[in-house]
């Protein structure tokens, strides 16, 4: 960054152009120092890469977001039409479940191919996944609608395992290239430009369903996949110039990264409890986006509009973090943000549960799911704060997949619970499960407050 003195805004904009000119843009990864041939003994200074022309950068972000623009549009049509075909939230909840688990179980082997493999084929096996996926869907939810149940939940899997790969891919190669006194700002542009598409998707799709049969959203989906494979393919010569490759990826290497990254976890209490604070959060969001379709179409009787407004809220609200998370930053840091956002996103929770019409059940759900943008910026900016860059995506992985564990456990208390007691008393149950498991967690995560920042991996020995 140039020393001249600027605005606010224009700090802003070369931030992001520092985070997508084809170095940040998950594009470039660590590989595994173990893999590296001896070199003279360097500076620990970071990498530099060409810069992508600027045209190049606006294509790949627009590509991006069009991406996480079919991801939302999937999140509005699977519980719907699982709702519509089966008339059972309870196979709603476990439609949930299915999507989770295979990707939680992913997750420590996505870090380790993050460490080994470049971003240009990890994004373009992934696109292309998911456009033959949303595509198949479609034309057996039309021909085989007694399967439809089955059809979803394998959808909902795949487009699960694909997208998993790509987050964490992100996650290791942003340490590289922004310096950690702009990460939290860093985090809060990618969230922001996340939450975009979680803004844009939800009323899209809502305005689709109204003309269209909710079904044919999965083709619409698959056509939003084969685009952005598309043009990931077309920046194939720049993207391929910024990779960082490894060796090709075995089971043993496999097991052996999983391995290192427990070992650094273990040796880390503050983020063992900051893990478990995430748990929790995750199994209070997961009851309650397993239940949002229930409570709204079966509750209070809404048509499937409604549920795309639902959504749409919650992501607008999310959608704010991206203005006030680099404020709150400076003038709180990152313990209080997070007590702070925990809070308010069991309050959400409790919102939800006690509400008695729509639209006060619209505003707990928008602060439930809403506010986590907050916390994923600060948890995100901590983990890479603390973790060891050498060990950073393989340690990433397992903390995802830690993190997400509850989400599949959220989509099972729903299946289990949600025709015996009703949808809004399992989530006034989840708030409370996590509030009790909070409490105990507390002495870890008090452990926050004290700074902590690794080094930089140590420079190659001769």
């Amino acid at each position: 960054m140039s020393s001249t003195v600027r605005t606010e805004n224009s700090r802003d904009l070369d931030l992001l152009s520092d985070m997508l000119d084809g170095r940040t843009m998950r594009l470039h990864v660590l590989a595994d120092p173990r893999e590296i041939r001896p070199a003279p003994r360097l500076p620990a200074t970071r990498p530099s890469t060409p810069d992508l022309p600027i045209a190049q950068v606006i294509r790949f972000v627009l590509g991006r977001g069009l991406a996480g623009l079919g991801d939302e549009f999937l999140l509005f049509a699977i519980p719907l039409l699982v709702l519509k075909t089966t008339g059972s939230a309870s196979l709603t909840g476990l439609a949930f479940a299915i999507e989770w688990l295979p990707r939680v179980l992913f997750l420590p082997i996505a870090g380790v191919l993050a460490d080994r493999i470049g971003g240009y084929r990890l994004y373009l096996v992934s696109d292309c996944v998911r456009a033959l996926l949303a595509t198949a869907a479609f034309v057996l939810v039309v021909a085989w609608p007694s399967g439809s149940f089955v059809t979803l939940s394998v959808l909902a899997a795949g487009m699960s395992l694909a997208g998993a790969q790509a987050y964490v891919a992100m996650e290791t190669s942003l340490p590289r290239f922004v310096p950690d006194s702009q990460m939290v700002r860093a985090q809060a542009t990618i969230q922001g430009s996340e939450q975009a598409s979680a803004v844009l998707g939800p009323a899209l799709a809502a305005v689709l369903a109204a003309v269209l049969d909710t079904s044919d959203l999965l083709l619409i989906t698959g056509g939003v996949f084969a685009l952005t494979a598309a043009n990931v393919l077309s920046l194939r010569s720049r993207l391929r110039a910024e990779e960082t490759g490894g060796d090709r990826p075995t089971v043993r290497a496999v097991i052996d990264g999983i391995r290192e990254g427990a070992a650094t976890l273990r040796g880390l209490p503050a983020m063992i409890g900051l893990v478990g604070l995430t748990m929790m959060v995750n199994l209070m969001v997961g009851v309650g986006v397993a239940t949002a379709a229930a409570i709204t179409t079966r509750t209070f009787g809404k048509p499937d509009s409604y549920f795309g407004t639902l959504s749409t809220t919650a992501a607008v609200l999310s959608l704010a973090t991206f203005f006030v998370v680099p404020k709150l930053a400076r003038k709180a840091g990152s313990f209080p943000a997070i007590l702070g956002s925990f809070g308010l996103i069991c309050a959400g929770g409790i919102a939800v549960s006690q509400a008695s019409g729509f639209w006060s059940f619209a505003a707990g759900y928008a602060v439930l799911v809403g506010t986590v943008g907050v916390l994923n910026v600060f948890i995100r900016a901590e983990r890479i704060r603390r973790i060891p860059r050498e060990h950073l995506g393989k340690t990433i992985g397992l903390v995802i997949l830690l993190n997400q564990a509850s989400l599949p456990v959220a989509g099972g208390v729903v299946a289990l619970f949600v025709n015996r007691i009703g949808p809004q008393s399992v989530v006034l149950g989840a708030v409370a499960g996590a509030l009790a498991v909070a409490a105990l967690l507390f002495p870890l995560v008090l452990k926050l407050r004290i700074p902590h920042a690794h080094p930089d991996p140590a420079p190659h020995q001769q």
